[in-house]
């Protein structure tokens, strides 16, 4: 009911209703204007006798400011309307303020009414008609919209708009529209993405209208956002790419960094935790450095946002990531650019080494009111990829395995050289005893199924709201966003509240300003997660291992642990855990442009982005360490904030239509500042209180806090030269200063050039311009920095509980803790870049091919120094690396017909890093080479496992049947006495040949753990009022283990000992009477040659990571409620194609990681 009021009384104002109601709601928008923006102009000054005027020939509005001199009143007009009254003359004495306005107001076309102490200023009401003369009846106008490359093909979504008014519709899947005029006659304007705007007169003799619009060359047309402004596409001299949030499924996820993958080439994205808001690996052309951060810079609105994580806590357990773009709604989004090259991110400077990644929020339009929503609701039917063993299977398995292991430690054949009858006359650890019956095993059940205690079908819930709309003058935007995801594992939520707005405001042709505001609350509810082992394990390892014979609680109401290894907790106990996370966001700014002169515009920029985040965490008595410390409480609390200061000046000049030039230069500082507490409490009487009360907790743990402040401070410019589209010359540059850094390296300077030459412009290419309309060659060459150390360059000490007196009174001890590094700089990457652009029959094909070549030098690690040195390490310049790689993206128009369109969007890159250079004091092993992959995987190479009869290699005597064996591919030069000779290096040497000793000179490079290529394509169809969306993203090249498999899948051995679960894969073991050739024996980590590769598996992947069905309702069938509607079923992750055998290729990082589930979604959205 609210929202119908309050829509209608913004809309009142242009439409015919009665001159009370328009005056009424004329004072509502200018008030609003007044609180929002400050646009209007409001001037006072008290008064306490009558106005004395003398003027002559004066404007309204000069009268107007005389008067609130002279009162204590404040006046309230618009500019726009004020400026078409009549100058006048008026000339009075002490006279009374109503007496002045009644003179004034003579004979004006605006009336004005006082309220408290404001006058406010309004258009008259029209006088009324009589009734013989009615008003004219409002007219109809219908027609459809099409594409003048397909006369067959509607343009959805064309503006049609009433010239001179508010008025205006847009085109359905049809390309038709409905518009109400309210005079006999008009003139409509038409306008569509890429196509020419043309104007219609229309009447009541005319009200259908057919219309074509011819379309520009799309390269020409389409604006991409770089850094500190926007450019033509096919004026960009970088390597930048772009993705509109249309063609993306924004109801896939909370934030829009997964929604990216596959869609840019060169930007590798990996899930690294499936939780609900999980984080994101996200890399921009590969990894370079070492110690520093390899993450790109994201600027959200002009504005570099930092990454806002929950903060540990004092409890046991991990609560996972979460991704640095939670805080945003997707469906608020406009557009990614993704900044990769030096020409492209050289004006970001010292954070620029790793790429830019550009988000550009949607903003309003000139037009009435528009209302759009959107709702969804997902599920994810949780299908347990755990396969453990139920309990009867699991004790036969125990059984086995006990057999197995009173064989293997009695040495009976194929273990040893002992007969059966010789063991058992002198057994070790006693005679051989069967745990459970096989009655016992055929009547008991499945035992206690503990994934079934702790998961559940996930669901998530979804809505948003926007408003958006504006005058020439004045454009807003308010939108609202509510998303609860209950995550698979009981005790996993994220649930997210945010709000964005925005105004763009023009005071006059000089002046423009606009405010940007985004607020969010995320809260999490965190269970328990990460690799850790035993008393540390999170809730999924737990149920994994967790044995089905121990009942989940017994009749007391307490939680059993294991008998066997009494340090492992009850899965079930870890629900009870409390543990709760609040991240909030205040990201604003506010900008002026200043336009003193033709062509030149001065934009001043503030703003702030204000993190608080939070974590609260209860260990109660009812867990295994919770019992052990009486309750154990804790509250963390972190805030991050960063404040920015910007001056930005943009000449643009055009001589004689061939030469254009477009000059920028600024100034920056960021400053950023921290602050970090934590405090805890363990022994409390009762666990009702939680953290609420520390103060109840016997043991008060020690209190930590911590903050920090840096700043940066930066110059930068920018020159970019067209002349007639066919030649391009961009050259940048960038100084910082980093306070982070010691007084030798504190200013840092980043310069790049790049140039480009569009083959299709010259004059002799004519003749295939209709073919190629676009071929653009690119070179570009820079250099960017990086400074993420998360320290600085300066000596510190430490302040810590150190000793207790005599009295037993804590002593504070103070220590050097980081040494000072005075020549300490920046991380440098030198980057070159050959790029192509190419558009081909007229621009149904398009896209580009990328070669690049980044050298990353002085890199920041950590140095190891004498142990005999108070602090052993230092931060320093350490060495070089290299990242290169290829990009290729390809977008076609492959149907575009009356009712039938299909795109194609590709990408694929490659990228590989290694070393270049190595620190002076490196010391490699004997298999390392200095310019080996960064992330480099070295291993001995299995080869098969040992059978019952064969032989033990020569080189591995002490194996045994059922382990591993090695290839002896290598091995030491030996000297007379058997020592390894060394080279002048100090390093070992090998022959190149066997040597019947496996060690390191078997061990060899297998390769790196990066994917050796990344790629992605997207189809979007459309027929009729149908759409269907799929995407793929795959990365290929990867190898590795599966940690589940290698941990509980293999060996049966910790089922016996420790009473531990297994997969039911472990049935599969190799055994004497199982002589398995893909699975050894339980005890294959008995050999003391290791394992090699053996377990190593090809983990590429094929995922078909969202598929979308659409249907655009038809419009008669709600019209006079909706100006449209949709309805959309949705499917992520429904597929994987891998040769992988684990859980998941991407989210397998370790052992019991959370799953990627599929997701099922449907969604409605209604624009009013």
């Amino acid at each position: 009911m609210r929202l119908t009021a309050y829509r209608q009384a913004l809309r009142c104002r242009f439409f015919n209703y009665n001159p009370a109601i328009l005056k009424l709601c004329l004072v509502m928008k200018l008030t609003i204007i007044l609180l929002l923006t400050c646009f209007l102009q409001v001037n006072a000054k008290g008064y306490s006798q009558g106005v004395t005027l003398k003027m002559k020939h004066v404007t309204l509005e000069r009268v107007l400011k005389e008067i609130t001199k002279q009162t204590d009143y404040h006046v309230i007009y618009g500019k726009s309307e004020i400026a078409k009254a009549a100058r006048i003359d008026v000339d009075v004495t002490n006279s009374s303020l109503e007496e002045v306005l009644s003179l004034v107001f003579k004979n004006q076309l605006l009336s004005y009414t006082i309220r408290d102490k404001f006058i406010v200023i309004s258009p008259a009401p029209a006088p009324e008609q009589p009734a013989s003369l009615p008003a004219p009846p409002p007219v109809d106008i219908k027609g459809t919209v099409l594409s003048g490359d397909d006369p067959a093909l509607p343009l959805e979504g064309a503006s049609v708009k009433l010239k001179g008014s508010y008025r205006g519709t847009t085109t359905n899947a049809k390309g038709e529209f409905l518009l109400q005029i309210p005079d006999e006659s008009g003139t409509l304007v038409i306008s569509f993405i890429g196509y020419e705007t043309v104007e219609v007169a229309v009447s009541g003799t005319r009200s259908t209208v057919n219309v074509t619009l011819k379309a520009v060359d799309k390269q020409t047309e389409e604006v991409v956002v770089i850094g500190y402004g926007t450019q033509r596409k096919r004026d960009v001299t970088g390597a930048v790419s772009s993705v509109k949030t249309k063609d993306l499924v924004l109801s896939s996820g909370p934030e829009i960094g997964n929604m990216l993958k596959g869609k840019v080439a060169g930007l590798t994205i990996r899930q690294n935790s499936a939780q609900p808001g999980g984080g994101i690996d996200i890399l921009v052309r590969g990894a370079g450095s070492v110690n520093a951060s390899n993450a790109p810079l994201f600027v959200v609105d002009g504005f570099p946002i930092t990454d806002l994580e929950q903060p540990e806590s004092g409890g046991r357990y991990q609560a996972g990531t979460q991704s640095i773009l939670n805080s945003f709604n997707p469906n608020d989004i406009e557009s990614i650019e993704v900044l990769k090259d030096a020409s492209a991110t050289s004006i970001y400077g010292s954070r620029a080494a790793n790429g830019v990644i550009l988000i550009t929020t949607k903003r309003g339009n000139e037009g009435a009111l528009r209302v759009q929503y959107s709702g969804n609701y997902s599920v994810q039917k949780y299908n347990n990829p755990f396969d453990v063993l139920p309990l009867n299977e699991w004790m036969q398995v125990r059984n086995e395995a006990a057999w197995e292991q009173w064989q293997f430690d009695n040495n009976v054949y194929p273990y040893g050289t002992k007969t059966q009858e010789e063991a058992e006359a002198n057994p070790v650890n006693g005679p051989f005893r069967k745990l459970y019956t096989q009655n016992a095993i055929n009547n008991v059940g499945r035992g206690t199924d503990w994934f079934d205690l702790v998961t559940r079908d996930g669901a998530t819930m979804q809505h948003n709201i926007s408003l958006s709309g504006g005058t020439r003058y004045t454009k807003y935007l308010i939108s609202g966003n509510y998303y609860d995801q209950k995550g698979i594992i009981k005790n996993s939520s994220f649930k997210r509240y945010s709000v964005r707005a925005n105004i763009d405001q023009e005071i006059n042709k000089y002046v423009k300003t606009g405010i940007n505001l985004t607020a969010s609350r995320i809260d999490n509810q965190n269970t328990q997660l990460g690799s850790d082992q035993y008393e540390n394990s999170g809730i999924i390892r737990a149920a994994i291992q967790q044995g089905p014979h121990i009942p989940a609680i017994d009749e007391d109401g307490n939680y059993p642990l294991n008998p066997q290894l009494a340090l492992q907790p009850n899965p079930y106990s870890l629900l009870t855990i409390s543990d709760q996370g609040r991240i909030e966001r205040l990201l604003g700014n506010f900008f002026i442009d200043i336009m003193p002169v033709q062509d030149l515009t001065v934009k001043l920029k503030a703003g702030i982005d204000r993190g608080i985040t939070k974590r609260q965490n209860y260990l109660p008595t009812t867990t295994l360490h919770g019992q052990l410390e009486h309750g154990r409480a804790f509250i963390s609390n972190s805030d991050n904030n960063s404040y920015l200061l910007e001056a930005t000046a943009n000449y643009t000049k055009q001589i004689n239509e061939a030469h254009r030039f477009d000059l920028l230069a600024g100034v920056s500082q960021q400053r950023f500042v921290t602050n970090f507490s934590s405090e805890g409490a363990t022994g409390f009487i009762t666990d009702a209180f939680l953290w609420n009360n520390l103060g109840a907790g016997s043991i008060q743990l020690p209190t930590s806090s911590s903050g920090s402040k840096n700043m940066i401070a930066s110059y930068f410019g920018r020159l970019n030269y067209n002349y007639k589209s066919r030649y391009y010359a961009t050259v940048t540059v960038r100084t910082d200063g980093a306070s982070v850094f010691a007084a030798n390296n504190k200013w840092g300077t980043f310069p790049s050039a790049a140039l480009a030459w569009n083959v299709a412009e010259e004059p002799f290419f004519a003749a295939l311009k209709n073919t190629v309309s676009q071929l653009k060659i690119r070179l570009s060459y820079g250099q960017t920095g990086n400074a993420t150390i998360n320290s600085n360059a300066f000596a510190a000490y430490s302040a810590y509980p150190a000793w207790l007196s005599g009295n037993d009174v804590r002593l504070i001890g103070v220590s050097l803790s980081r040494l000072e590094n005075p020549d300490l700089k920046w991380e440098t990457t030198t980057g070159a870049n050959l790029g192509v652009d190419f558009a081909l029959f007229g621009g149904k094909v398009d896209g580009s091919i990328e070669i690049y070549n980044n050298v990353i030098s002085d890199l920041l690690d950590t140095k190891s120094l004498n142990s005999y040195q108070e602090v052993n390490t230092i931060i320093a310049n350490i060495g070089k690396t290299r990242s290169r790689g290829f990009e290729i993206t390809v977008n076609t128009r492959n149907i575009q017909s009356a009712n039938f369109q299909w795109r194609t969007m590709f990408a694929l890159a490659r990228y590989k890093d290694t070393w270049l250079e190595r620190a002076p004091d490196w010391k490699p092993t004997v298999y390392e080479s200095a310019n080996d992959p960064i992330r480099a995987v070295y291993s001995r190479v299995a080869d098969g496992i040992m059978q019952v009869g064969e032989q033990a290699p020569e080189s591995q005597p002490e194996l045994k049947p059922g382990m591993i064996k090695m290839m002896d591919i290598n091995g030491f030069d030996r000297d007379a006495n058997g020592n390894p000779v060394v080279d002048a290096n100090g390093r070992f040497v090998r022959t190149g040949k066997p040597d019947g000793i496996i060690d390191d000179a078997d061990t060899r490079l297998m390769g790196t753990s990066d994917p050796s290529l990344m790629a992605g394509i997207t189809n979007i169809f459309i027929y009729k009022n149908f759409s269907l969306n799929f995407d793929f993203n795959a990365l290929f090249g990867r190898r590795f283990a599966d940690p589940n498999y290698t941990t509980y899948g293999v060996s049966a051995a910790g089922v016996y000992s420790n009473g531990y679960n297994a997969l039911r894969i472990v049935k599969e073991r190799w055994t004497p009477e199982n002589p398995s050739a893909t699975h050894p024996s339980s005890f294959y980590g008995w050999s003391p040659y290791g394992i090699g590769d053996f377990f190593v598996q090809d983990a590429w992947f094929i995922r078909l990571q969202n598929i979308s069905l659409g249907y655009n309702l038809p419009q008669k069938i709600f019209s006079k409620v909706f100006s449209s509607a949709r309805i959309h079923a949705d499917v992520q992750n429904l597929f994987v194609i891998s040769p992988y055998t684990g859980v998941d290729p991407e989210t397998d990082s370790y052992t019991a990681a959370y799953p990627y589930i599929r997701t099922y979604t449907i969604g409605l959205n209604l624009n009013f």
